[in-house]
């Protein structure tokens, strides 16, 4: 194996033994003593064969884990954090600004201000979405990793002097970073969960980040029930919590790998890439010869003229803006931010509104554990328009509930809302939650 790290294509082609990368492929693994000509169509038997020796390493669990505690979680958790104690936040808000600044805010203006705190959330989304992209190629995906590590770690801060220091700017400013975190964690962490995991196993880890994601939103839903810490002693150890999960991610850190693809595409630095390839999988080089096959890139640089102009990456690109497009219009931000808000609207009182809104959170966390089992059985495409086609008659039936609810009392009619509500939640975890966060990663390929 050549040592040095100008190594190229052809290189690495000779590494894995092949002659001839169009009609036959030369492999050596521990399960042949001898090399083997293979023909076409044998090599996708030999392909299979290989892809079930591979393992599961620790630095591959270590890494999930730390990405769950220190991006995943937190984007779940301050995605959710603002459903349940909303009351008390707008009372907050209302007193701090009269107290400060002698001030008093109309109802309406009081709800405008809320909107404005909690949609800020998304203008940092926005920010850290477009960012995140040119921030992994220029720092690395580990780099990034810790610039959201940091990120959460600040805004954890910052709620959480928020209250002390009474001011509702701090609380603004706390928002929008853990928005910018969030947006660079769905730019950036499913991407490289999938450039870390091992072919075969793509879906498994394409769905972690989103597992992830609904944990955070169930833990924030659980913690924001008034008897917990979502009271006006305790909401602003609720919103700072994320920052503690961040504390136990940073140790983890040094066992971190950076991504074989991007240090092979992007950084060319080659025996780095297959060294981090070999410890990342637990397997000397020869037993992963066909995961190296899929390092060899074109070296063409890619741009935004070449994306554009080249027929299946345009293609990808269409495909990949549309799913996450629909997501996004889906109603699931509705939803999530203010079920609470829903139910009581329907006549329930706040703490079974509370629990209405965390029961859906439960569901959703265990309908995409689920999904992970059968997502590579049932294909994407056949879960996204089941998912989507289902969501579709649940919002339906919602809207027409709550259309019902504000004509007048009807009885019965808030157990309806909490049957479409959960229902959503629950069909929308089945595709059209995580599938769009991995798809772009799938249809696309990393390049210099």
């Amino acid at each position: 194996m050549a040592t040095h790290n100008n190594m190229n294509n052809d290189d690495l082609r000779s590494l894995l033994g092949t002659s001839n990368m169009e009609n036959k492929m030369v492999v050596d693994t521990d399960d042949y003593n001898q090399k083997k000509e293979l023909d076409p169509n044998y090599l996708l038997n030999d392909r299979e064969h290989i892809n079930k020796t591979t393992k599961i390493s620790w630095i591959l669990v270590v890494t999930t884990i730390s990405i769950s505690l220190g991006c995943s979680i937190p984007a779940g958790y301050n995605t959710g954090v603002v459903n349940s104690p909303a009351e008390i936040l707008k009372q907050w808000c209302n007193k701090t600004i009269m107290d400060r600044y002698a001030v008093q805010f109309s109802p309406a203006q009081l709800d405008g201000l809320w909107s404005i705190l909690v949609s800020v959330f998304l203008i940092g989304g926005i920010i850290g979405g477009v960012a995140g992209g040119k921030l992994s190629n220029a720092l690395g995906r580990k780099g990034t990793l810790q610039i959201i590590y940091l990120i959460n770690l600040v805004s954890g801060i910052i709620f959480f002097s928020s209250k002390s220091l009474a001011r509702v700017e701090l609380f603004f400013i706390a928002r929008l970073l853990s928005g910018l975190s969030a947006g660079l964690t769905m730019a950036m962490v499913p991407m490289y969960l999938l450039e870390l995991s091992p072919s075969d196993k793509s879906g498994v880890f394409g769905v972690m980040f989103t597992v992830g994601l609904n944990f955070g939103m169930v833990l924030s839903q659980f913690l924001g029930l008034g008897n917990i810490l979502g009271n006006e002693s305790s909401w602003h150890y609720l919103f700072s919590l994320h920052g503690f999960l961040v504390l136990l991610a940073l140790p983890t850190l040094k066992f971190v790998p950076e991504s074989p693809k991007y240090l092979y595409t992007v950084r060319n630095e080659h025996n780095k890439a297959l060294s981090e390839l070999s410890n990342l999988r637990g397997m000397p080089i020869s037993d992963i010869s066909w995961e190296l096959e899929n390092l060899i890139v074109s070296p063409e640089r890619w741009t935004l003229r070449r994306v554009i102009n080249e027929p299946s990456s345009r293609k990808a690109i269409i495909i990949t803006c549309i799913i996450m497009l629909g997501q996004q219009l889906s109603g699931i931000n509705a939803v999530f931010y203010y079920s609470t808000s829903i139910f009581r609207n329907a006549g329930m009182s706040t703490a079974d509104a509370q629990y209405g809104n965390l029961g859906a959170g439960v569901i959703n966390f265990i309908v995409t554990i689920l999904s992970a089992t059968f997502i590579d059985n049932f294909g994407r495409k056949t879960l996204l328009l089941f998912s989507s086609t289902i969501c579709v008659f649940m919002l339906t039936a919602l809207m027409i509930s709550m259309l019902l609810s504000s004509i007048g009392s009807i009885p019965g009619i808030s157990y309806f809302l909490i049957v479409f509500v959960i229902g959503y939640v629950l069909f929308y975890g089945f595709g059209l939650g995580p599938i769009p966060f991995f798809i772009g990663s799938e249809l696309t390929d990393v390049g210099p």
